[in-house]
Parts: structure tokens; C-alpha cells; sequence
């Protein structure tokens, strides 16, 4: 037992060698708040209705180029990685998915925003990482997996599945920056098996 936990130390910190050695990088918050022009948790804190809410995916159309942009303005500063919320709690989805038409490559913006954030951060020679929110308040089960276990499963699969797509469809990413876990115990997030999804693919 010991030989393996240290095996899995040594592996966590060759993993995480780039990350020690980049030291500084860029936060990118982006999704349906950004109408709004406010924080990512407008809908829950200033309690806006789930589907007035929602109807900003009809709004949410960024103009091309966003992350060229960001890309610039990382290297003017001396940031070496940067990683963009891909889904935040309210559900939206950056990324093309086949798990939910909530995205924006299925609303008004009509592309995958994640594509255009990965070339041009590949393009400038950065390392990048996604923010991948686990809870979400747009998903059904979102709610009820809390006191449903059926509900759990459900939510469970359905997260894993987009990540599944996260880190398949986008080539090598730096790493996955979790959120949004705290209401449910680790086990019942199914981490462990998330994580090696994560190393396996």
C-alpha cells in the first residue's frame, strides 16, 4: 500500500511539473453573465428567474476573436497557461456537446467557443487548462441529485460524460480545474472515477 501511494505522489508530481515551473497564468471567466456584464453568479445571488436567465443563451453571441485577445495580453504579461471556464454552475456550455443543447455552438452563438479559445492558445505556445464545473443548475438532476440517489447516478454519468468530451475532443490539455463539489461528499461525485477518466484518456 505504501509503494503505491508513493508511486501515485511520484506520478502526481510529474504531472504537475509544468504547472510548479509556469507559476503564473490567466483566469478566464466567460459564459452567459457576461451579458450582464456582472459576476458568474448573478442568476443565484441577485435571484433571477431560471428561464430569464437562461434566455441570455439567445443574447450570448461573442464576437470572433475574444481569445486572440486574451492570448495577447497573457504573453504582453509573462503568463505561461490559461484556463477558461468551459462550463460554469449555470449550466451553459462553451464546448460542442452531445449531452445537452444549453451551448453555445446550439444558441446564438452558433460555434464551439472552447475550438477558438484552444487554437489560439496552442498558436502562442501556452499551456491550457479548462474550469469545468461540476454542479449545474440548468440539468434537472442538478437539483434532485441531492436527495435522489437514482437522480445521483443520472448526474454522475452526465458529468462524466462531458468530461469525457472535455478531454477528448480538444487534443493535450495542461489540466481541469474542478468547482462547484461542495454540496455532495467526494465519493457520491464519483471523483476518483473522474480523475482516472481524466489520466486514462
Amino acid at each position: 500500500m505504501a509503494d503505491a501511494r508513493a508511486t501515485e505522489q511520484r506520478d502526481q508530481a510529474r504531472r504537475m511539473a509544468w504547472w510548479h515551473k509556469a507559476r503564473f497564468g490567466m483566469f478566464v471567466h466567460w459564459g452567459l453573465y457576461s451579458v450582464l456584464g456582472r459576476h458568474e453568479w448573478a442568476r443565484c445571488q441577485e435571484r433571477i428567474p431560471k428561464e430569464e436567465y437562461e434566455s441570455l443563451a439567445d443574447r450570448f453571441a461573442p464576437e470572433e476573436g475574444a481569445p486572440r485577445r486574451w492570448v495577447r495580453l497573457a504573453k504582453e504579461a509573462g503568463q505561461n497557461y490559461i484556463v477558461l471556464t468551459t462550463k460554469h454552475h449555470e449550466g451553459f456550455c462553451l464546448f460542442d456537446t452531445a449531452t445537452t443543447d444549453f451551448s453555445a455552438p446550439r444558441r446564438a452563438a452558433g460555434r464551439d467557443l472552447v475550438a477558438e479559445y484552444v487554437k489560439e492558445v496552442r498558436e502562442a505556445g501556452l499551456r491550457l487548462g479548462f474550469y469545468f464545473s461540476l454542479m449545474d443548475w440548468h440539468h434537472p438532476d442538478g437539483v434532485r441529485c441531492y436527495t435522489d440517489e437514482s437522480a445521483r447516478r443520472r448526474f454522475v454519468e452526465y458529468t462524466h460524460e462531458q468530461v469525457r468530451e472535455l478531454c477528448t475532443n480538444y487534443g493535450e490539455i495542461g489540466g481541469i480545474w474542478f468547482d462547484g463539489w461542495w454540496d455532495l461528499p467526494k465519493a457520491d461525485w464519483d471523483l476518483a472515477g473522474t480523475y482516472k477518466l481524466i489520466h486514462d484518456l
